[in-house]
């Protein structure tokens, strides 16, 4: 269920931004939903596996993967698509 802010006792309101972790403003609209167990699946990798997984994300994803292209080529790619979803697009100069 969706409720507005504007209309939740104070009580209410400092429940939910102590749930979301930061202020609500009167005119956002909050949504809270409770999960059964059985939507919850629990992890099968012990907490080392957990914290190596972790950490191997952390390093795979420390420098960003790009394709060995030059400047030109990338932005040569990037008007193309630009083309395709706008057909009236044309690159500032």
């Amino acid at each position: 269920m969706l409720y507005e802010v504007k209309d939740l006792s104070p009580e209410q309101k400092r429940a939910a931004e102590i749930l979301l972790g930061h202020p609500v403003s009167e005119d956002e609209a909050v949504s809270i939903k409770s999960l059964g167990p059985s939507t919850i699946v629990p992890s099968k990798l012990s907490p080392e596996e957990r914290i190596e997984a972790l950490r191997a994300l952390n390093e795979r994803f420390a420098e960003p993967q790009r394709p060995d292209v030059n400047e030109d080529e990338e932005e040569a790619a990037v008007n193309e698509a630009l083309r395709s979803t706008r057909p009236n697009y044309g690159p500032i100069i």
